[in-house]
């Protein structure tokens, strides 16, 4: 069975550069995760090497005066040892929720991958560099300015750190995909079929053969199973109807849990569980926006996810925290600025009922670089795979105040 294990305590962080990935240094400070290094001077402004790149001044685009905060690439590094594995040939994967804005992993010494982009989760397959028990984990994460990697320039703090957490995870070789963008491995599309409510359902099991079953259940909020099928694992996908189902809406955020289960001959080898809910909208020029068939008003608000000398690295009662503060407000509606969240506020808005505009960094400035347009369309990938499973999100947010430093060749407003 899969084992999930928090890698979050006994960190030593490096504030330099210059550091060995294959020595833990004599240096450093012992750190618990979520980290940032921009904690407190992260609220101090933003660094005009940004500007200095185009040749625009700060004051150009904000009419303000910057300041600068530290950005740099710098190391962390953790010991860990080789979880044991319940069946043979299972696969080991180091976790990063998000690492700002950029990050190369390390297992003893060689290199297990280097991500690109600041706010979306990525996985790194290190089971061919792990030792048979104790290995080092070292992490280079840098918040340095890059041309190719998006956001380009904002009115935010770009912090840098593992402000997330790293998590290890154990899985038999026959597994729900871990690699596919980030994302859980399934999918859950909602749809209303002639009156009819429908869960169509994906899984992506990888390192099967013909004796392996994908098995699924739907339970409601009370535990009951509403529906189920077991399908092959080389043909995996289903529709499952839901008689008398309960819609998502913010003033009844109604929520189901579906669980796959691959199975070896009916023995459990991996699962994998997601709380979604069902509902339908669309957006109309006279009603407005549409949910469940009934014109509902929004009323929201934009959020960040810093705090005051926390900066990103939130815990998750901070995350809950600014959703019930906002359901406090009166709010029924949340704007995501600018980049992916945490799950745990996804998992927030999905609980409390709001109806969520998720979107990437794409902001302010339009980079020409080929580059950054790949990694634009990667950090919408990752952002969509990932969360496509949370009923609160309704709209995936492609770009915003892309003209401020001006207009573009490329842009599509001219």
């Amino acid at each position: 069975m899969r084992n999930v294990i928090s890698l979050n305590d006994g960190w030593r962080f490096v504030h330099r550069s210059d550091c060995d990935p294959a020595c833990m240094p004599a240096d450093g400070t012992t750190v618990t995760l979520p980290h940032t290094w921009n904690a407190v001077d992260g609220h101090d402004g933003h660094d005009i090497l940004i500007n200095k790149a185009k040749d625009w001044s700060e004051g150009d685009l904000f009419g303000g005066n910057a300041e600068h905060y530290d950005r740099g690439a710098y190391w962390y590094y953790r010991q860990f040892e080789t979880p044991c594995q319940p069946l043979a040939d299972g696969r080991v994967y180091v976790e990063i929720p998000a690492a700002g804005m950029q990050a190369t992993v390390y297992v003893n010494g060689q290199k297990a991958g280097y991500h690109e982009g600041g706010f979306s989760l990525f996985r790194f397959d290190v089971t061919d560099l792990c030792a048979p028990k104790d290995n080092l984990l070292a992490i280079c994460v840098s918040n340095e300015y890059r041309t190719n990697i998006y956001p380009q320039h904002a009115d935010f703090t770009f912090y840098g750190g593992l402000y997330r957490g790293v998590n290890l995870i154990s899985v038999p070789e026959a597994h729900f995909d871990l690699m596919y963008y980030g994302g859980p491995g399934i999918v859950v599309i909602p749809m209303d079929e002639d009156g009819t409510a429908v869960f169509d359902l994906q899984s992506f099991p990888k390192g099967t053969d013909e004796h392996h079953t994908v098995f699924y259940e739907i339970r409601d909020a009370q535990g009951t199973e509403v529906a189920s099928a077991t399908r092959p694992a080389s043909s995996p996908d289903v529709a499952l109807p839901v008689a008398d189902v309960k819609r998502w809406s913010p003033t009844d955020p109604y929520l189901y849990t579906v669980r796959a289960c691959l199975l070896r001959r009916n023995e459990v080898v991996d699962e994998v569980r997601v709380r979604t809910g069902f509902r339908t909208f669309k957006c109309d020029s006279a009603r407005g926006f549409i949910l469940n068939g009934r014109p509902t008003p929004l009323r929201g608000v934009c959020r960040h996810q810093d705090r005051l000398y926390q900066g990103y690295a939130l815990r998750h009662e901070d995350h809950v925290e600014d959703a019930r503060l906002i359901k406090k407000l009166g709010a029924n509606a949340i704007r995501l600025a600018h980049y992916q969240h945490a799950q745990d506020f996804y998992d927030a808005c999905d609980e409390l009922g709001f109806v969520v505009w998720a979107e990437i960094p794409f902001i302010s400035i339009m980079n020409e670089d080929p580059a950054a347009h790949e990694n634009c369309v990667s950090q919408m990938k990752e952002l969509i795979i990932q969360n496509m499973n949370h009923p609160s999100i309704c709209f995936w947010g492609l770009s915003n105040e892309v003209l401020l430093a001006g207009k573009l060749s490329d842009t599509l407003i001219q």
